[in-house]
């Protein structure tokens, strides 16, 4: 069916349709890319709980290495 017999069928616009087309697609090529997407997500959202861990891991070493710092720097007199 094409394009312009659909949109007559359907009471709309040939340009709304296309543009409904474009925007959300058909078939089984659209149901792949939000397949994609959904996966992309899950490893973004892995991503980023991964770096949080290595945030709050730095930050941690980080006031060590000040604390150490401020210990020796009261013990050391010259």
């Amino acid at each position: 069916m094409s394009l312009a017999a659909a949109a007559a069928e359907l009471g709309v616009n040939r340009a709304s349709l296309h543009q409904w087309k474009k925007e959300f697609g058909t078939g089984k090529r659209t149901r792949m890319t939000e397949a994609k997407a959904q996966a992309e997500a899950v490893s973004d959202t892995e991503r980023i709980r991964a770096l949080e861990k290595e945030n709050a891991k730095l930050r941690e070493e980080r006031d060590i290495l000040r604390r150490a710092a401020k210990y020796f720097a009261d013990k050391t007199r010259w």
